[in-house]
């Protein structure tokens, strides 16, 4: 499952079940009928993401049938998608943070490596940041780099593995 998928099935968890429907034009019609024009639009837009080159979706159905906290989580999974999921946008120069998401800085980075066994401080990381070895910030404000929690585990199950081969 795409991480885009992930973010609308957390939020709609009843949508998952229906992923596989789209396979057949009998089952995604008797499946998008038996759902509001909110759930519809963001049905449809789980099976482009899952099959893009197969699926197309709408855009106009956000703008119609999504209101403000729902517009908000669709745009957030469209930018993951192509951020995240295909990588068509390599080198993306804007950020969306959200309420709610959570990010580290480098001594909060550094403390969460020690604290699940990788022996980091603050200048080590430092040091492998410069030498382009940690993950690129995820967002840099007033010049502060922070990293996605999300980064730093994926950094850290990196590191655990690498250790445990020496």
């Amino acid at each position: 499952m795409r991480k885009a998928t992930s973010l609308i099935v957390d939020e709609i968890p009843k949508l998952e079940k229906l992923l596989p429907y789209n396979g057949s034009v009998i089952l995604a019609d008797e499946a998008l009928s038996n759902l509001n024009d909110k759930d519809q639009t963001f049905l449809k837009m789980l099976w482009f993401f899952e099959n893009p080159k197969g699926q197309n979706f709408n855009l106009e159905s956000i703008c119609q049938h999504l209101d403000e906290e729902w517009l908000e989580l669709a745009l957030d999974a469209i930018v993951t998608f192509f951020k995240e999921d295909t990588f068509l946008i390599k080198r993306p120069t804007f950020s969306l943070v959200r309420e709610g998401d959570t990010y580290l800085n480098q001594v909060q980075f550094a403390n969460y490596l020690k604290e699940n066994g990788v022996p980091y401080d603050r200048s080590k990381l430092n040091v492998y940041i410069s030498r382009g070895l940690v993950p690129a910030a995820d967002v840099t404000i007033a010049g502060k780099k922070y990293w996605a929690v999300s980064t730093v585990q994926k950094y850290l199950a990196k590191e655990q593995k690498r250790l445990q081969l020496k």
